[in-house]
């Protein structure tokens, strides 16, 4: 009996894991979904067309890693699904970049605190997590430089 109860306790600690794990991945899919699709739209609304081109490589690279994010769920027998949830916009590029960027640095310390929390549970999806914030500190770095290089007065939609 005391062993029964031993394996079945592992079990289901193992099975919460998973859970945890799933749901964390999927939280941050959804996140980065949600993100890739606002730069990508912000990007057809861009004033000048290299703007507008290094955004669509962000959107793009984000697509890339949602990917990658997916099939880590899936392989913990989830589902890799969206949130329709509307997109939200400034009244010019200035004020839509700067959306961009603060949803982008959330988006990146929840993966930061994601990861750590998955370190001692489930390391390979911590690892997972932490090489997407490589990723999403590269995109930070961008939005920031094409924030920087906007102007907040013109009345650029």
């Amino acid at each position: 009996m005391a062993l029964t109860h031993t394996v079945l306790s592992w079990f289901r600690r193992k099975e919460r894991e998973h859970r945890t794990a799933r749901t964390l991945l999927t939280d941050n899919y959804r996140g980065l979904a949600h993100l890739a699709r606002q730069i990508k739209l912000h990007a057809d609304y861009a004033p000048y067309p290299f703007v507008g081109e290094r955004l669509r490589q962000v959107a793009a690279e984000k697509e890339k890693s949602l990917t990658t994010l997916g099939e880590s769920i899936e392989r913990l027998g989830g589902r890799a699904t969206t949130i329709d949830t509307s997109v939200p916009s400034g009244r010019n590029h200035w004020e839509r970049l700067g959306q961009d960027l603060d949803d982008q640095k959330q988006l990146e310390g929840r993966m930061v605190d994601d990861a750590a929390h998955l370190a001692l549970d489930a390391p390979e999806h911590s690892d997972l997590l932490r090489q997407l914030v490589a990723i999403e500190k590269r995109h930070e770095q961008i939005l920031a430089d094409l924030l920087a290089k906007a102007d907040p007065q013109a009345n650029q939609t």
